[in-house]
């Protein structure tokens, strides 16, 4: 706020106190079925839409169904964030098949303009309920408890990276307000780091045999005239 009021030129980098740590959970694919397979509904809905959108929880509860392009859901490919934490929240999300199957069929049981409506209709679920059963689920599996709803959009940051996307594909399909803010919401694991370096080092080492080849076909004498016609008889 203090650059967009431009009190400052720029965001400053703010460390951290010693002590002080950022949260870097990232669902596994194994842990993802298991968790979704126990999570209850709407916890199971509302978890799977994020862990394929990237969507903030406040985001998610905010959407209604008339927030899908193009209309209507059986079409759709397309989801609308017309409204976030910052200017740049707004923005179109391709959606995955089992997204939209998942609201297909979410579409057919809910009469309420939200997708996710709480006990009153006219109004989205309250946060603070899919944590508590988050909460719940979390530790009937005996998960990390650094596991928070946070973490799936982590994972989906995380994912988008692990998949090649750039960091201007990633801060756009987030809604980040720069590519520094995506930076801290990306967290590769090991076994992609490691494959990673095995990637590179198979490149490097094919272009290394490309260039000794191509140095020692350059070191080769001309072959000449005589020794070319023994070759042909």
């Amino acid at each position: 706020m203090a650059q967009e009021w431009r009190f400052v030129d720029r965001i400053p980098r703010i460390r951290l106190l010693p002590g002080e740590h950022t949260r870097e959970f990232v669902l596994s694919y194994e842990d993802e079925l298991a968790y979704l397979v126990a999570c209850p509904q709407p916890l199971r809905d509302v978890a799977l839409l994020i862990l394929d959108t990237g969507l903030r929880l406040g985001e998610t509860l905010a959407l209604q169904w008339g927030d899908f392009e193009p209309q209507p859901i059986e079409r759709t490919q397309y989801l609308l964030v017309r409204r976030g934490k910052t200017k740049y929240s707004r923005r179109h999300i391709p959606l995955h098949s089992r997204s939209r199957e998942m609201l297909r069929e979410r579409r057919s049981k809910v009469a309420s303009a939200f997708v996710f409506p709480g006990s009153n209709p006219t109004c989205p679920i309250l946060g603070t309920s899919l944590d508590h059963l988050h909460a719940q689920t979390r530790k009937r599996l005996n998960l990390d408890g650094e596991f928070v709803l946070h973490s799936l959009r982590h994972t989906y940051g995380t994912r988008l990276a692990e998949s090649g996307a750039d960091a201007f594909t990633i801060q756009r399909l987030m809604g980040h307000s720069s590519v520094v803010v995506s930076q801290r919401c990306v967290h590769p694991s090991q076994k992609n780091l490691d494959s990673t370096v095995r990637r590179m080092e198979q490149m490097t080492e094919s272009a290394r045999a490309a260039v000794k080849e191509k140095a020692n076909q350059a070191l080769l004498p001309p072959a000449s005239e005589e020794n070319a016609d023994a070759a042909e008889g």
